[in-house]
């Protein structure tokens, strides 16, 4: 049952930003990750209990759910190969204020989640990290990504895009090619 969780891939390689004891923000990329409730809206992220990200969402209260496409391949792989314990991951991308939070948002990224702490549950090998969502927008985005694609975590260092839309009408399957 080792690789069960790669059935379920891919998943968005989301990076998730804290704010460091110095102020400066640290990314941690996360593919697991999902909605768990609508009203109120709560987001829950799986992080190991020894990482940087784990300890400073519990002393923050907060952080960022920041959705990055193909063009952030190379600072994803940084960011998700090195710790922020040893590595500054504050230099691999370019900042904004976020709209909700303190804790600063990702400016190319193509979406965004911020959250407040709901609380932190230890499940197995594992924390995982309820957020309480308190603002969420996206380019090329409207109720489904449209115009943009979030590069998309397969497993261990493979990533990759959506390449078409599917959609069903009048009960035979549509394909319609998605230019990203």
């Amino acid at each position: 049952m080792g690789l069960y969780h790669r059935l379920l891939s891919p998943r968005v390689a989301a990076l998730t930003v804290t704010l460091r004891e110095d102020g400066l923000p640290n990314v941690m990329v996360a593919a697991w990750h999902t909605p768990v409730s609508i009203k109120p809206p709560i987001l829950a992220v799986s992080v190991a209990p020894g990482r940087l990200t784990r300890r400073l969402i519990q002393n923050a209260g907060e952080f960022t759910v920041n959705i990055p496409d193909a063009s952030l391949i190379k600072e994803v792989m940084i960011a998700g190969s090195k710790s922020g314990t040893s590595y500054d991951k504050s230099r691999l991308f370019r900042f904004v204020p976020g709209l909700g939070v303190r804790t600063p948002v990702i400016k190319n990224a193509i979406g965004c989640v911020e959250c407040t702490l709901n609380r932190i549950l230890e499940m197995g090998d594992h924390s995982v990290v309820f957020g309480n969502v308190v603002a969420a927008y996206a380019k090329g985005f409207k109720e489904v990504w449209i115009s943009s694609s979030p590069l998309l975590h397969l497993g261990s260092d493979y990533y990759t895009t959506m390449g078409q839309r599917l959609e069903l009408k009048n009960d035979e399957p549509k394909q319609n090619k998605v230019s990203i």
